[in-house]
């Protein structure tokens, strides 16, 4: 399989992101009801460091904003870096390389996301189909059109 590269252009915003989800991902798996937030996940910390110092970092979640300031808090907390909730419901793109850390519940446009429950397509759906179809243990005979 050929390997892409997807360079920061000045021509394409998405390009210069790279996008976090939190919870499995930067977070230890487990419950966060209530707010609560794991620790990091062995390595994590120090890939979004390094990915800051060239890319555009925006964590995403899908728990509810009440919680996304909570979030911030945690990432900075643990990276270091500043962290802050993203005040746009409109964004589209993050694209503050080397800047702070955007905490979202959308998930912007990105050269690359991290998330504990993709499933990478690479142009073949038949095999992505086939893996999506074991992930989420729909039966092969379910698959028939």
């Amino acid at each position: 399989m050929p390997r892409t590269v997807i360079a920061p252009s000045p021509d394409s915003p998405a390009s210069q992101a790279v996008g976090l989800d939190l919870d499995g991902t930067l977070t230890q798996a487990g419950p966060w009801m209530g707010g609560r937030i794991g620790l990091p996940q062995p390595g994590a910390i120090e890939a979004l460091r390094i990915l800051a110092r060239c890319r555009a970092v925006f964590v995403y979640t899908a728990r509810p904003r009440v919680f996304l300031p909570e979030v911030a808090d945690w990432v900075t907390w643990y990276s270091g870096l500043p962290a802050f909730v993203d005040p746009d419901p409109e964004r589209a793109y993050w694209t503050a390389v080397g800047g702070p850390i955007l905490v979202t519940s959308t998930k912007l446009g990105a050269a690359a996301y991290v998330d504990d429950r993709a499933v990478h397509h690479a142009g073949d759906w038949t095999a992505t189909l086939a893996t999506l179809t074991r992930a989420i243990g729909l039966d092969p005979a379910d698959r028939s059109a």
